[in-house]
């Protein structure tokens, strides 16, 4: 059967598959007629994304003239960061009479000096600053 490989850019070929064949077998086919690495392909067909690459085309319903949409992702490049001792941090706010007015709060506990690691305080944590109000 034949279907169209669709690109973002417009361009598009026509590849004689076989029902049995495998979506593996379909991004190599993709890899040896327009040159993209299959690691790097994302087929698509009627917002159906075909992920498993042992699955046969015919378990995703392609069939003879199903236009299959080809996505080309960028590999993902991870250099590793050198690792620095984290440095204190002082966040205080002191008003005209000299006294502090804010205070930094995590996980219910409040922040009053020393490393954030002493507070067990992690990546993506929430620290909240809250007001402290004077009453009279």
């Amino acid at each position: 059967m034949e279907i169209t490989i669709t690109m973002l850019n417009g361009m598009s070929r026509t590849l004689t598959v076989s029902p049995q064949d495998t979506v593996g077998r379909l991004k190599t086919l993709i890899h040896g007629s327009l040159g993209e690495a299959p690691d790097r392909q994302r087929l698509v067909l009627d917002r159906i994304d075909l992920s498993e690459d042992s699955k046969p085309l015919s378990s995703y319903g392609v069939q003879h003239g199903s236009r299959v949409a080809l996505l080309v992702t960028e590999q993902q490049v991870t250099e590793p960061q050198p690792v620095t001792e984290p440095q204190p941090i002082e966040v205080f706010f002191i008003n005209d009479k000299g006294t502090i007015q804010q205070r930094l709060v995590c996980q219910g506990r409040e922040l009053n000096d020393g490393k954030l690691s002493d507070y067990n305080i992690e990546k993506h944590s929430t620290i909240d600053l809250a007001l402290r109000l004077r009453g009279g």
